[in-house]
């Protein structure tokens, strides 16, 4: 055990469960993983064994629901039925085997949450409110012998995953879905025994606690995941850390009489979080927010009760883990993107290998969100998260020197994996520093995890012997020269300046000079495109005391695909910090003190001490199209200098061309 770290690696037990230590992964929706009818694939098996494998005490399945018909979901995620024993007997037998425990997370569905198109007749609630993807459509309330019909699915959805195994049960409480709504008045508006104050609006669960009881015994481990509070304005608003509000949903003081009363129905654990899906960035908190964004929640929890209490959100930072454990705000850490980006984080903190841990940078792009019609559930990070046997790294039968041009995140990765494989890597790159657009990435203080992921990739590339040559030109004549059997392109990408008249003498600078400190806009700033880089310069001028407008020609911002709860929390701070929006407006003109702007209401002039073009990026692709054809040995265009698009592109491109070599 490394001596800075006593608290995390402490054997820990809930209930009568012992764990070996106080790091748990925290549960993940993870549906790629599963089959057409929800049933776990190998690829599930692999994931969770992989994490066992790193060194975490405690696993946790993401949502699987107790049953498909009082909601019957159209994407067929479950329910947990016979045919789970034996891959979770699988699962469960090799993670034992390497120490670690599991608990599942089981869900009675969406609830009001549910997208329309999503569950056949229509979306369920406790009361006829409004569905959250569509407020004009109301949801059916559930009759009380539905619910009760819930209660015992739970009941043979926990006999079949014990049978197979599994250590414990987390209620899926929290995020607000269907349990959740039960428990707050904001949904359950009901005159039954499922409804009323909160003790009534807690029957629902509370029944499920003793049914589950019932069929596997007082000392079969159950917790609870719930919000504290919800930070909800409205059915479809958030709030930021920080901002005075009006809470709509559960308020702190109701989360602390609700943990009181399931401590006294006999839960062994609470899993504290906030949040619902409005905003989407409490229950999935992006890099906007800071680390350790709901240790405050679970410190009054652990003040109110004496079982243990779970602590999420951006936890991953090992001395800050430590301290919450010392300081009494939590019994055990949770981290979920954290063991996707490094499912080793908890063995090499424990050997004090800090510098070796690979960052999460907080972008959803590949955990959750949608990409070409299908759910990846990996990590932009790490491309192996979610295959990890399809994905393995193996050594190279016939080692090979590899030139890799450009040394931002594609090439860095490409060099990596290479060198990994045992090949022989050179790589040039044009400035006198690694990172590419790394650098201007993380300018910004909110965005410092892309600088350690920078970091962590330079120290790989050191560690690994890789020929870097900095501040180097390379010519066809270069690659010629160096007689490789294969060359990398990750050239990278450039500004585009559009061809708008700007007067003499007025500042204008794109992002990426904003960002590295080249430029230093002053006064009234027009950013000239409101995308996901536009809105983040904003932002960051604003932070800086500048006053701002964003002008983008598009009806709404990032309009690029971007995770919701990043999007949302960015457009979100945006308006908190005061910045003028102005869509489906261009910029015609920059003259000596303003801008001139064409909207939906014709021409018309706003302030304008400086410009600052945020309007996309284009790709280096001049050695590209000068060798084409030219080298006799397989050439790899990857990254922006493919096609300019975003980190993840960057590093599975990277990935994939040097697994393959």
């Amino acid at each position: 055990m490394h001596p800075q770290f006593p608290e995390l690696f402490r054997p820990f037990q809930i209930g009568k469960l012992k764990l070996k230590n106080r790091i748990a992964m925290a549960p993940m929706g993870f549906p790629a993983l599963q089959d057409v009818t929800g049933l776990p694939t190998q690829r599930y098996v692999d994931y969770f064994v992989e994490r066992a494998r790193g060194g975490a005490g405690l696993l946790i399945t993401g949502m699987l629901k107790v049953e498909e018909q009082v909601e019957y979901t159209t994407r067929k995620r479950g329910p947990v039925r016979d045919e789970f024993i034996r891959p979770f007997a699988d699962m469960t037998e090799a993670v034992h085997s390497l120490g670690a425990k599991i608990f599942a997370q089981l869900s009675p569905g969406f609830g009001a949450s549910a997208r329309p198109g999503s569950v056949t007749g229509g979306p369920v609630a406790p009361s006829a409110v409004p569905n959250f993807g569509d407020p004009r459509i109301t949801c059916r309330a559930l009759k009380t012998e539905e619910v009760k019909k819930l209660v015992q699915a739970y009941g043979r959805a926990a006999e079949i995953i014990a049978k197979a195994g599994v250590d414990g049960i987390e209620l899926h409480g929290h995020a607000g879905f269907l349990l959740d709504q039960f428990t707050c008045a904001f949904w359950n508006k009901r005159d039954d025994r499922y409804g009323g104050d909160l003790r009534g609006r807690l029957t629902f669960p509370l029944e499920i606690i003793g049914e589950i009881r019932k069929r596997l015994g007082d000392d079969y481990p159950i917790t609870y995941r719930y919000g504290l509070t919800h930070y909800t304005k409205s059915l479809q608003q958030a709030a930021l850390p920080g901002e005075d509000y009006i809470e709509v949903g559960r308020t702190i003081e109701e989360g602390l009489d609700m943990a009181a009363l399931l401590e006294e129905a006999g839960i062994h654990g609470l899993a504290i979080d906030a949040g619902t899906l409005a905003g989407h960035y409490w229950a999935h908190p992006p890099i906007y927010q800071k680390h350790g964004c709901m240790l405050h929640l679970s410190e009054l929890v652990k003040r109110k009760v004496s079982v243990p209490v779970l602590a999420v959100g951006r936890l991953d930072e090992p001395e800050l883990a430590e301290r919450a454990l010392r300081d009494g705000q939590a019994d055990i850490i949770t981290l979920g993107k954290a063991l996707l980006a490094d499912p080793y984080w908890p063995n090499k903190v424990l050997r004090g290998e800090l510098e070796e841990i690979r960052p999460c940078i907080g972008c959803h792009q590949a955990c959750t969100e949608m990409i070409h019609g299908r759910e990846i559930n990996s990590c932009t990070v790490n491309p192996t998260c979610g295959r990890e046997r399809a994905m393995e790294l193996t050594v190279a039968l016939r080692p090979k020197r590899v030139v890799v041009v450009g040394g931002g995140a594609a090439g860095m990765e490409a060099a990596r994996v290479a060198a990994i494989r045992g090949h022989k890597v050179r790589l040039f790159e044009r400035e006198p520093v690694l990172g590419g657009h790394l650098r201007d990435a993380s300018a910004p203080e909110d965005k410092r995890d892309i600088n350690k992921l920078d970091l962590w990739m330079q120290r790989q590339l050191r560690q690994l012997g890789v020929d870097i040559r900095l501040g180097a030109t390379v010519t066809p004549e270069t690659l010629a020269d160096e007689e490789a059997d294969a060359i990398i392109l990750a050239t990278g990408s450039s500004d585009v300046r559009p061809s708008i008249p700007v007067a003499e003498g007025m500042p204008a600078s794109t992002a990426t000079e904003v960002l590295l400190g080249d430029a230093a806009p002053a006064g009234e700033v027009v950013i000239v495109g409101g995308g996901e880089n536009g809105c983040e310069v904003a932002l960051w001028l604003a932070r800086k005391g500048q006053k701002v407008t964003i002008v983008e020609a598009l009806g709404q911002l990032v309009s690029i695909p971007v995770a919701r709860a990043n999007r949302n929390m960015l457009i979100d701070l945006l308006n908190f910090q005061g910045i003028t929006i102005l869509t489906r407006t261009k910029v015609v003109a920059i003259e000596r003190s303003h801008a001139v702007i064409l909207g939906p209401e014709g021409q018309s002039k706003i302030p304008c001490d400086s410009v600052v073009f945020a309007v996309g990026m284009k790709s280096r692709a001049a050695l590209r199209d000068a060798i084409q054809g030219s080298i006799p040995v397989p050439v790899y265009t990857i990254g922006d200098g493919d096609e300019p698009k975003n980190i993840m592109k960057a590093i599975w491109d990277g990935f994939e061309v040097g697994r393959t070599l």
